[in-house]
């Protein structure tokens, strides 16, 4: 049987699925494998690399793979030289890179302002990581032959070709979002050469074959999702992705350079990037810590998301009287932006219980996903909102999701659109429409539906949480 394999190397784990004309047929989840040396964390690229090309074999044995495309977290790249790494990339999240850009902050934001990259600069993006494995010595830039980002350093291993996904490029801080090209002052500033950054391309491009398998370009994990939602059912819609950090976000066609913007869209902050072709854009608003802030807080109660015991405790939580017991903030959210570091609980009770201190937890990011809902339709217009990614599946979450934002929230029945966006990205590269029309047919909405009660009690929550987050910035500011 004819298959697709979309490969999607996140955070945590790395999902593989294997789509065929009915649908998703089957999913192999992997630990996405990190490591630390002198308190940096990297990818584990060896053996990321090993657990793919392993899989790839095995399901090899079952179908006749017919297109293959990966997608992947953003931010870390790999340099690479005579067809495989020198040093494996350091995770998108750690803070090593702070002190570079701090030093560099200035120069950068002359060399790449908004008007050209499409976002605020901030320390995690890939520029300040090759500056950081440069500076601590991990590789001698004269012998990289190119940066890739995960995505693309695996097309390039099993394909020998280097090609970068726009929408990773995005990511690097590196790019002119308008002209669709690296930014030539800004790596001559950091002596980056151009060929050692590689091809810019757009999701669902030929890369090359590995054996006789063509293999396409899939990119940034969250846009990749997007990109496979957009394939199926258009771009009309606003969709929210809800991993270990999030992202939401929404598709446009350029008319008349409304998106050539001096500045971001949203107080704290809010992306322009390159969506997947010409003149289209994408309006975007992340979440540092989203499906971590939950994680967090339930291994501060020695709770894990699988356990009898948190179950209990998220039924417990829908009788509990809807109310934060405490307000949060956090290092690029959308309240209080890149200000401030890591994560804060605020006003926090001295007897606040484990359903009290989860709740707040909910609440908090049910508020921050309307905000950006908001100012998305200021631009754009009122578009359905679609959800995805494993926080589908707490529904005590979703039920608070879909009261705060007043309206049904939708998903498809699959917790792997990242990976299925990479299998599109593939079907859409080999123009594949009888499977892709199957897939419209097999892979259908289902609807949260908030009770009109629930979403009265949650705008008035929504007023009074602003009326509080305004009063304890103003404070802040005051110090």
């Amino acid at each position: 049987m004819n298959a697709y394999v979309g490969i999607d190397v996140g955070t945590t784990n790395t999902k593989i699925l294997v789509v065929t004309k009915k649908g998703i047929d089957k999913i192999y989840k992997l630990q996405t494998v990190k490591k630390k040396i002198d308190d940096v964390e990297f990818f584990d690229m060896d053996s990321i690399e090993k657990a793919v090309r392993k899989t790839l074999k095995t399901i090899r044995k079952s179908y006749r793979i017919v297109g293959i495309a990966c997608t992947s977290v953003g931010e870390s790249v790999v340099p690479v030289a005579s067809g495989k790494k020198l040093h494996d990339p350091i995770v998108w999240y750690d803070t090593c890179t702070k002190s570079l850009y701090e030093e560099y902050h200035d120069l950068v934001n002359q060399l790449a302002p908004y008007r050209i990259s499409g976002s605020r600069d901030i320390y995690y993006y890939s520029l300040y990581k090759i500056l950081y494995m440069q500076k601590k010595g991990l590789v001698d830039l004269g012998e990289v032959e190119c940066w890739l980002p995960i995505s693309s350093y695996i097309a390039y291993r099993l394909t020998g070709n280097a090609v970068w996904d726009m929408t990773q490029a995005y990511r690097s801080h590196m790019v002119d979002i308008h002209r669709r090209c690296w930014n030539e002052e800004l790596l001559k500033a950091f002596n980056i050469r151009i060929e050692q950054l590689g091809k810019l391309d757009y999701t669902s491009s030929f890369v090359g074959y590995h054996d006789d398998i063509p293999v396409f370009l899939a990119g940034h994990d969250h846009l990749t999702g997007t990109f496979g939602l957009i394939s199926l059912f258009g771009s009309e819609l606003i969709y929210d992705s809800m991993g270990t950090a999030s992202y939401t976000v929404a598709v446009a066609t350029e008319k008349t350079n409304e998106f050539h913007m001096e500045g971001p869209f949203m107080k704290t902050g809010g992306n322009v990037g390159i969506a997947f072709q010409g003149r289209q854009y994408y309006l975007a608003s992340g979440m540092r810590f989203y499906g971590k802030l939950i994680e967090m807080t339930l291994k501060l109660f020695g709770l894990k998301f699988s356990s009898k015991r948190f179950e209990r405790l998220n039924e417990s939580i829908s009788q509990t009287p809807t109310d934060p017991a405490f307000y949060i903030y956090a290092n690029g959210d959308n309240i209080v932006g890149e200000d401030i570091d890591g994560i804060n609980f605020v006003q926090i009770p001295p007897d606040c219980s484990q359903e009290q201190m989860l709740q707040s937890v909910y609440l908090y990011l049910c508020y921050t996903s309307r905000i950006t809902v908001e100012n998305l339709r200021r631009l754009l217009g009122k578009l359905p909102i679609v959800v995805g990614g494993a926080l589908v599946q707490n529904q005590v979450f979703m039920k608070y999701k879909a009261s705060m934002l007043g309206e049904p929230l939708y998903y498809l029945n699959t917790t792997e659109l990242t990976a299925l966006g990479a299998a599109i990205a593939a079907i859409t590269g080999v123009k594949d429409e009888e499977t892709l029309n199957s897939l419209r047919e097999k892979i259908t909405f289902q609807r949260i539906e908030p009770h009109p009660q629930d979403v009265l009690r949650m705008n008035g929550l929504y007023e009074r949480m602003t009326e509080q987050y305004e009063k304890l910035l103003q404070r802040r500011g005051g110090q």
